[in-house]
Parts: structure tokens; sequence; C-alpha cells
């Protein structure tokens, strides 16, 4: 198994100015927002699209890899067939085998760690609360299940030589370029249409990460090189009634509230207990939700 161990301050101000940050999926909504976030902060980044490299492309990607010269990287990896874009039977082929072609091609450069991200959605509708890192996966869809896949294959593929850490997240929000998120578009309906839809009754409990707190739990890890699973949560749910309230006081929007037919497969608890990612950044705190919120007022 692979062990992880913490960097002595000495190590992690010699490793900041060695080594190389690659950050695959600059043109997702994460990858985009870190890459600025590490550059701002005095990392040395490599940021790559997919023109640059097609994780898709078995060949292309075991190129790329033996492109690189001898210095040492670090792997944030967020290539994917988003489930807002399509979850079908060939997206689930299509993560997985993006995953693959990260660990075939990594063996040909000099990888120090890989973070990966994965989705909450891999725990499935029913999931334990509060949810921790240990609680079964029970995958309902293409695109969790492809995702649960890829997770399976970096705990335990023999190629790789490396501690790999795997993020699930339960939700992102900020404002930033292809902002998907559920309070952004809760956001964007309530300006364009003058009402907010909320499907069920909205006492559905989320827990929600701004974009800025995400970025700094990543500068927070990738030092630390834990192999293992980290769910990237505040520990403090909210009722999505109670957020698009926030929404109004804190923007000052005037809206109607529309309740629709529930989604079965919305209508659940999101809970976590977040021990794990505390005992590995203890010293952190997460902004207040309000602070996320206000990013949207200049939008």
């Amino acid at each position: 198994m692979i062990a992880s161990r913490r960097l002595t301050q000495a190590e992690l101000v010699a490793e900041r100015k060695t080594e190389r940050l690659i950050v695959v999926g600059r043109n997702s909504y994460i990858g985009g927002c870190f890459t600025q976030y590490a550059q701002a902060r005095g990392a040395s980044v490599m940021s790559l699209s997919s023109q640059d490299c097609n994780f898709l492309d078995r060949s292309e990607v075991e190129r790329f890899f033996r492109s690189l010269d001898s210095q040492s990287s670090t792997i944030v990896f967020l290539a994917t067939v988003n489930k807002n874009v399509t979850s079908t039977y060939q997206s689930f082929l299509d993560n997985a085998q993006m995953v693959k072609h990260l660990i075939d091609g990594q063996r040909h450069a000099r990888i120090n760690s890989i973070l990966s991200f994965s989705a909450a959605d891999v725990y499935g509708t029913t999931p334990p609360v509060p949810l921790t890192e240990d609680a079964p996966v029970s995958p309902e869809s293409w695109y969790s299940l492809g995702k649960a896949a890829g997770d399976w294959m970096l705990q335990h593929a023999e190629e790789l030589r490396c501690p790999v850490t795997i993020l699930r997240i339960p939700g992102i929000f900020g404002q930033a370029p292809r902002d998907r998120s559920l309070i952004g578009c809760f956001i964007s309906e309530a300006r364009t249409a003058g009402r907010v839809t909320i499907h069920g009754t909205g006492t559905s409990l989320r827990d929600y990460v701004s974009l800025n707190d995400l970025c700094r739990v990543i500068e927070g890890l990738l030092p630390l090189r834990y192999h293992g699973v980290v769910n990237v949560a505040t520990g403090r749910s909210v009722r999505i009634i109670d957020i698009v309230r926030l929404i109004s006081e804190v923007l000052k929007l005037d809206y109607t509230t529309v309740f629709d037919e529930p989604d079965p497969k919305r209508t659940f608890d999101l809970v976590f207990d977040v021990g794990r990612l505390k005992s590995l950044l203890p010293d952190f705190q997460f902004s207040e939700l309000t602070e996320g919120i206000r990013t949207y007022q200049w939008t």
C-alpha cells in the first residue's frame, strides 16, 4: 500500500521552488479558477485543455508524459465528461478511459502525487447520515458509475507508485466562467425571470463549498500527499429553501419562489462527517455561505 507522508517545512519550501503543477482540465469550472489561484500564489503551473492533450486518446496522453523533462510534477486531474452535459453509457466509458490513460501515461514521467476529482454522487441517492469516506459507494447513474470506477482504479492500480488523493465534492459554487452550480442557476433565474424554482419542498439538506474555499483546500492538501479519499464539505448542511432566502438577502433580489414537482433523484439529505478533512487540515476554516453568494454581486 502507498503510504502518505507529511513534508517538513523545509521540504515544502524546496518543493514549491522546484515542483511543477500540472492541471488537467483548464477549461473546466474548477480547473480554470484553480489555475489562476495557483499562479497568483507563485506556483509553477502547466495547465492543459483537451486541445493541448486529449485524455481520451491513449497515444496522445503517452506522448505528453514522455515529453516532460526530469522536473518532478504533481497532477491535479479534473478531466471529465460532466453530468450536466450527458450521463450515458458512452460517458461512463469515456470517464473511466481517461483515468486509465492517466494511469498508463504517468509511468513515463516523474510524478510525485496525483489529486483527482470525484463527486459525492458515487454514494447514491440514499446516503447514510452523517456521510463518511468509509460509506459504501452506490452509483445510480452512468456518470456516478464512471466516477466510482475511476476512483477504484486510482486506489488499486499497480502501475501507480505515487500517492493519490481523491476529492469527493458535494457541490461547488461561486461566480466564475462555466458555472452550472445550483446556487448559480437560482441566481440567474431570479435575475432573468423574477422567480426561483424549487423542485419539491426545499427542505432537503445540502452542503455547498465555495470555489475560493475549494482552491484553498487543494492548496493545503497537495503537499500532504495523502493517499485515500477525502470528502470536501463544510460540515454545515443547509436547507435548499434557506439558501434561496439567503440569495435574496445578500444580493437584494426580489423574486417569487415557485415550488415544482420533486425530483426523486435529488430528494435526499447530504450531511457530512468532516473528521478526515479536519485531521488533514486542522487549521482550515471555511467561509460563510453568504461570502460565496456575494461573489455573484457583480455579475
